[in-house]
């Protein structure tokens, strides 16, 4: 039965006309694979942009979840006119131990993001 159906498929397909292509259906071929290029590049970009944002807004926010677990306050003053003046910042959160160690792991993040970002660059390049 399988041969019968080759057959059939066979004889449908020697009873169509040949038909000659447009002069132009490859350029037509051609640009529609460009445009469909040039979409997918665009939203692999799109989603690239997004996941760079998106861990530097999560950086920022383990920075700032650290910071408070810490300790640290981010509290404004109540202003009144008569006896307001400028509060003194505390600078001593910035000496810490933790401080510095949370720093050095931010700063190590965001170079091995770099790296990241630059070593996909070079191996897109390469394969194309």
């Amino acid at each position: 039965m399988e041969t019968n159906e080759k057959d059939i498929i066979r004889e449908l397909f020697l009873g169509m006309p040949d038909e000659r292509l447009p002069l132009n259906f490859n350029e037509k071929i051609m640009r529609m694979i460009h445009k469909e290029a040039l979409r997918r590049e665009r939203r692999n970009r799109y989603w690239e942009i997004f996941g760079y944002t998106s861990a530097v807004l999560l950086m920022a926010a383990v920075c700032i979840f650290i910071l408070y677990r810490m300790g640290v306050t981010f509290e404004i003053p109540d202003i009144e006119p008569r006896t307001w003046s400028f509060p003194r910042p505390d600078f001593s959160v910035f000496k810490s131990r933790s401080f510095i160690l949370n720093l050095y792991v931010g700063i190590l993040a965001l170079f091995l993001l770099i790296v990241d970002s630059t070593i996909r660059r070079y191996i897109e390049k390469k394969h194309k």
